[in-house]
């Protein structure tokens, strides 16, 4: 039987930080701003808080106001000139054909998003199915709740997980999954199975 390959979008398929996500945090600061009254700096605090306490900053926006998160998604991941802003991970399409099996994206970016990104990639037909922000009714990556409508969705038993996020690795190893993390950070935990630097190094040995 062939293995199931579960890959991260943003920051491990191409790279969001460059571009990308300047931009979508740009977006989010100017929503929280508005929405809750504050100030732009005021909302950047907020934003960032509540991505490392929940793992996204829609995730706390919904817990402690109530926000409407389809809203959220729309006005802050709708981006007019996303051709010039995407970067694929160099060698992607070479990579992704090495990871022959059942591939699957699991991200907690939307639907919406997730498409563009994979199309101007090139590598929608490399994916047999794709699970958003919206397939875990909002919640997102590291948590357990998040991770356990993915596992039973596909009725995954066992998997390569390849992230960029070392806290999405760590619950994805509690269900039993073989984790990769694609990072160029110091140190190794003990939840981590494979490291890597770059994606292309994904079948290097």
């Amino acid at each position: 039987m062939k293995p199931v390959w579960i890959f991260d979008l943003d920051n491990t398929l191409h790279d969001a930080q460059a571009k990308i996500f300047p931009i979508v945090n740009d977006k989010m600061n100017q929503y929280i701003s508005s929405t809750l009254k504050i100030s732009i700096e005021e909302a950047s605090k907020v934003r960032t808080q509540y991505w490392d306490e929940y793992g996204a900053t829609l995730q706390g926006l919904i817990k402690n106001y109530n926000i409407d998160p389809i809203d959220f998604l729309d006005k802050t991941h709708t981006i007019t000139n996303f051709k010039d802003l995407v970067i694929p991970m160099p060698k992607l399409k070479e990579t992704l054909t090495l990871a022959d099996g059942k591939r699957i994206i699991y991200t907690n970016a939307p639907n919406n998003y997730t498409n563009h990104v994979l199309k101007i990639c090139g590598i929608e037909e490399y994916f047999d199915e794709i699970f958003t922000i919206e397939d875990s009714n909002f919640k997102p990556k590291p948590s357990k709740d998040s991770m356990e409508l993915f596992i039973k969705k596909y009725n995954i038993k066992e998997a390569y997980f390849v992230d960029d996020v070392k806290e999405n690795l760590k619950t994805a190893k509690q269900f039993g999954l073989s984790t990769v993390w694609l990072t160029s950070n110091e140190g190794n935990p003990v939840y981590i199975d494979k490291k890597i630097s770059k994606l292309r190094d994904l079948f290097s040995y």
